[in-house]
């Protein structure tokens, strides 16, 4: 008996380092979240603003939020591929006074409709394979210049129901991100931004018993505006983003083991020289003009050694009245087009 899911053909595809992601599940935690940071590339940790916040760098929640913001994204991860496969993503944040910057986020990916058959192919049922998370963030400002903040998420997996023989490959975990921001430093400006995301228990699947590593992921970020006036605003930033995951052994239960998130955060450099675990890494850089705060436009470069993606961003928006509309064009991966992302952002 086999069930076929786009699962695997989602996971290669997604543009993500190949060696530290392909032992992790669940890498549409590390999407880039809006068409604002894929239009500059990826690198959003210092300017996420509003409810972006929430996954990019829960302290900006402390620092880049007023009133309140909502905000929601579409995309097709491997439209070259399939037509069924999408993504969604949706956050709310406000501002508390006296307390800080709290917010919700949900992001949910559907694989689209799969096959189950049994050894002599005919079609036992048909299903929808999809994977969600549902996080909470909380950021305050702790001096004029800097904040702190962090985040929780529960993560459900279903990539398949019980079906005869096959058992239910269903799975439940939970992780949390903390993060830091400082703004004005130096002379430039500049902004900083350190995050530790996804730091949580491995998913268990029902039907094996193999732990199975969330990719924690160690993201740094700095970001000035060489040039602002009432008009015209040009900001630079870059990541980098380092997936840590740390795993040894075989296909046996016996000699397969996952250090655990705490421990991986240190363990994981160590597999390599320093300087090829930061080859490894993912240097997302972007650049923003913005006209009279109405009118945007953006490009970026995304750098994965790794996972042999070596390519521009582009996107534009528009802002009126609080009202923001995003999109931006994405690399997916070596010798496919870019994705097409569209969002839609509201500050009230």
């Amino acid at each position: 008996m086999r069930v076929l899911t786009l699962t695997l053909l989602v996971a290669v595809l997604l543009p993500l380092p190949a060696g530290a992601v392909s032992e992790s599940v669940t890498p549409w935690l590390l999407f880039t979240m809006g068409a604002r940071s894929s239009g500059m590339g990826g690198a959003h940790v210092t300017e996420a603003e509003g409810a972006d916040g929430i996954y990019w760098n829960p302290a900006n929640l402390g620092l880049y939020l007023d009133g309140r913001s909502l905000t929601g994204m579409h995309f097709s991860p491997v439209p070259d591929l399939t037509d069924d496969v999408h993504f969604e993503y949706a956050g709310y944040a406000e501002q508390v006074e006296g307390i800080g910057g709290i917010g919700l986020n949900i992001m949910y990916l559907t694989y689209g409709e799969s096959v189950a058959t049994n050894d002599a192919g005919l079609t036992l049922r048909t299903f929808t394979s999809w994977e969600m998370g549902i996080g909470a963030g909380y950021g305050v400002q702790v001096s004029d210049r800097f904040s702190v903040g962090a985040g929780a998420k529960v993560l459900l997996s279903y990539l398949s129901p019980e079906i005869g023989e096959l058992e239910e490959g269903q799975g439940v975990t939970w992780a949390v991100d903390f993060g830091v921001h400082g703004r004005r430093l130096g002379p430039l400006g500049l902004r900083a931004g350190l995050v530790i995301m996804n730091l949580g228990p491995a998913l268990k699947f029902i039907d094996n018993g193999f732990p199975n590593p969330l990719p924690l992921n160690f993201r740094l970020g700095v970001g000035f505006d060489p040039f602002r006036n009432d008009t015209h605003r040009v900001t630079l930033a870059a990541d980098m983003n380092k997936v840590l995951v740390r795993q040894r052994g075989g296909t046996n239960t016996e000699d397969f083991d996952v250090d655990p998130a705490w421990k991986a955060l240190f363990t994981a450099w160590t597999d390599e020289s320093l300087s090829e675990e930061l080859k490894d890494a993912i240097y997302n850089m972007g650049v923003e003009y913005a006209f009279s705060e109405f009118v945007f436009l953006r490009t970026g470069w995304v750098q994965d050694s790794t996972g042999d993606i070596t390519d521009y961003t582009y996107g534009i928006g528009m802002s009126y009245q609080g009202l923001r509309f995003d999109y931006a064009g994405y690399p997916q991966a070596t010798g496919l087009d870019n994705v097409n992302r569209f969002s839609i952002t509201y500050d009230f």
